[in-house]
């Protein structure tokens, strides 16, 4: 883990505890079930802020799951440029 995901855990857990109690960093990074509760609870309290750094770090931790068709139409969505 690096300095920048470090900081971005940090950060979220500082916010996250004023909307949905306290984090527990270590447990959010090993339990995935935790991890997966504490992100739900977040999408559920509406913050938009809140929710941008959840999936921050929901990246940087690898725990964001894109299907395939939405992988697909997110690169298909600027072919045709400007004009299209």
């Amino acid at each position: 883990m690096d300095n920048q995901c470090l900081v971005l855990l940090s950060k979220f857990s500082v916010s996250a505890r004023k909307a949905v109690g306290t984090v527990n960093p270590a447990k959010l990074l090993k339990d995935r079930q935790y991890a997966t509760e504490i992100f739900q609870q977040i999408d559920n309290v509406g913050d938009e802020a809140l929710i941008l750094l959840s999936l921050d770090l929901q990246n940087q931790l690898g725990l964001l799951d894109l299907s395939s068709a939405e992988t697909e139409q997110a690169e298909n969505k600027y072919v045709f440029g400007a004009r299209g």
